[in-house]
């Protein structure tokens, strides 16, 4: 019943006439590109390509550290080995460095063959080919095969995210294996289209029955004309034969999108990079000169920071205990100018606040300058502390006290009526002293203790005597003074 629903009706009948290749639509795409995605293949990926670079390159340019801890715990820094500034004879660190991370990257294990020369300590350490190791257990313990042999040397090895109980990390690359053949499935196409100037696939309709033979005359004129010296002339059909397209349009098929987001998956997801550091737009996001610094931070914190460990422990690892390797991140976690030197004046003013109270400095203005990238200060640029302010001169004065000054005043007394004498304000004023100091040896100054004699003079009293005259009827007819 259903092949009668689907069974075409008529006599119309389909065939592959042609020779020169599969029917659009089988192939790569119908049995997915991930059979055919692996370490090398999914560079030609630029979203991989890209962040393998951008990981590889931050962390292989980063300024490298040796230091020792010491009994109180401060770490001292101290000369980096030869053997870390370049690791083989023919590999700078950088180069070195880079061959480890994308060994992590897209495989996510680095093997590191390590030559010792004696008493002269590592004299190189190789990074190996991880397609040819493989990694066994031999009576509990962990050995490594090289091209199925046997590896009787000294091998480090640092592995990217392990699942439990295994002894190899996970390789991203077979992790993100069909969002990377997606990846390159549109690209392929997009390539694909282009080459045929937009001509979608399609079938030749003929209403009659045709030979096989006929068919593929048909086809192969077909295919002449629009071959790449023919491209752009019509097809012309006969007896009625019709072209019928079976692809569609690049809008139908979001063919953008698809691989925008594809894109995004691969950088966000499978390498944690912050896609639009590779120029691929997503859509929510704004990159603005303010956040820059959060950006900063938050790709060495999320991206980089994962490898960084990883390689820092596996070569201090070969170092003497207790002597590290770390790499300098402060150039990549450092702001804009005005924030870093808004940062400097803060700590100089902790640095003077710690010294008050006999603390040591936060951050010293060498290591300031080093964070500038500036070369350090001789001892003729140091400034000397200016010497302290000569303090004055002392002035010694006896210390016997000033004689009391006491004013006698006499009694007087007045019965009736009664007198208001308005006494004058007395001023008692000290002379001033003038001390001459000379400028080498300052003399002892004695102040004189007799003061001067004060005079009061007060105005004489006497005595008034009233009298009373009557008129000739008894009363007061006035009041006589004398």
């Amino acid at each position: 019943m259903l092949s009668a629903l689907f069974t075409p009706k008529g006599n119309e009948e389909r065939a592959q006439a042609t020779t020169w290749g599969d029917w659009p639509g089988e192939g790569i795409y119908a049995s997915g590109a991930s059979n055919t995605v692996n370490a090398r293949s999914s560079l030609q990926l630029l979203t991989v390509y890209g962040c393998v670079r951008l990981i590889t390159d931050s962390i292989a340019t980063l300024p490298v550290i040796t230091y020792r801890v010491a009994a109180d715990g401060t770490k001292v820094e101290f000369p980096t080995p030869a053997w870390v500034l370049k690791p083989t004879p023919d590999l700078t660190f950088g180069e070195w460095c880079s061959q480890v991370l994308s060994s992590l990257l897209l495989h996510g294990n680095a093997y590191l063959n390590v030559l010792r020369g004696g008493t002269t300590g590592i004299v190189e350490v190789q990074v190996m080919d991880p397609m040819k190791v493989q990694v066994r257990r031999d009576a509990g313990r962990k050995v490594f095969y090289v091209n199925g042999q046997l590896f009787p040397g000294e091998m480090l090895h640092i592995a990217g995210l392990m699942l439990p109980g295994s002894d190899m990390g996970l390789s991203p690359v077979d992790c993100a294996r069909e969002a990377i053949g997606l990846g390159l499935s549109t690209q392929t196409y997009g390539n694909n289209y282009f080459e045929s100037e937009g001509n979608m696939p399609g079938v030749i309709e003929i209403p009659t029955k045709v030979s096989p033979g006929g068919l593929k005359d048909i086809a192969d004129v077909w295919q002449r004309k629009r071959s790449r010296r023919n491209r752009g002339l019509p097809g012309v059909l006969d007896g009625g034969a019709t072209w019928k397209p079976t692809g569609i349009t690049n809008e139908a098929a979001q063919f953008l999108a698809t691989r925008n987001y594809t894109a995004a998956e691969i950088a966000g997801q499978m390498f944690l990079v912050d896609p639009s550091d590779l120029g691929i737009a997503v859509n929510g996001t704004s990159l603005t000169y303010g956040n820059l610094e959060q950006r900063n931070a938050r790709r060495v914190q999320v991206t980089l920071l994962p490898w960084i460990v990883r390689i820092e422990q596996a070569i201090s690892q070969l170092l003497r205990n207790p002597q590290h390797m770390k790499f300098n991140v402060d150039g990549l976690l450092r702001g804009d100018v005005a924030a870093r030197w808004s940062s400097y004046k803060v700590a100089s003013e902790i640095n003077t606040a710690a010294a008050a109270v006999g603390q040591p400095p936060v951050l010293l203005t060498s290591e300031m300058r080093r964070f500038e990238d500036l070369d350090p200060l001789t001892p003729e640029q140091i400034p000397t502390a200016p010497e302290p302010p000569a303090p004055p001169p002392v002035v010694q004065m006896n210390s016997a006290p000033l004689p009391n000054i006491s004013i006698h005043m006499p009694e007087h007394r007045v019965d009736s009526p009664v007198v208001n004498v308005a006494m004058p304000e007395i001023h008692v004023e000290q002379p001033a002293v003038t001390i001459n100091i000379p400028e080498q040896a300052p003399p002892t100054v004695n102040v004189r203790n007799d003061a001067p004699i004060v005079n009061v003079s007060v105005p004489e009293s006497r005595a008034k005597t009233q009298r009373i005259e009557h008129d000739a009827n008894g009363r007061i007819a006035k009041v006589v003074t004398e």
